[in-house]
Order: structure tokens, then sequence, then C-alpha cells
């Protein structure tokens, strides 16, 4: 099972929906608005299926990895 992604308009970065589904299921959403308050940035982003995309990163992150769809920090 995949999780739904949306990019944050703020901050540019990929926010978890925290829905997860397959992609023979997400390939067939309607195209209805959903609302989503982001941990990015504080605001509520209205979002449809034609915005989002789906990822294999879990739906909620553990607290100490990176996010799966944005880079890994060189040290």
């Amino acid at each position: 099972m995949a999780t739904v992604m949306i990019r944050c308009p703020r901050t540019n970065r990929a926010i978890s929906t925290q829905i997860g589904t397959e992609l023979s299921v997400f390939e067939r959403l309607p195209e209805v608005a959903s609302r989503l308050q982001c941990p990015a940035c504080g605001e509520e982003h209205v979002w449809t299926a034609r915005d989002a995309w789906l990822s294999d990163a879990p739906l909620v992150p553990e607290p100490d990895q990176e996010p799966a769809d944005l880079p890994a920090k060189r040290r």
C-alpha cells in the first residue's frame, strides 16, 4: 500500500496526507477537493487527486527519519 502525497505550496516540501491506497484505486479517484492541515507550514491546503502522487514512504515518518521524497543531507 502506498501513501497519497501532496506538495506544500509555501515550502515546496512533499507532505503525506496520511491516506494509504493502492495504485488501481488512486487512479480512479474523483476530482473532489480535500483539505489538509499542513505540518510543514501550518496552513490549510485544498488539494485534489490531480495535485497528488503515491509514495512508498510510511504514512507517518519516524521522528528521526528523513522524508523519503527529499534528498538525504550529506555529512
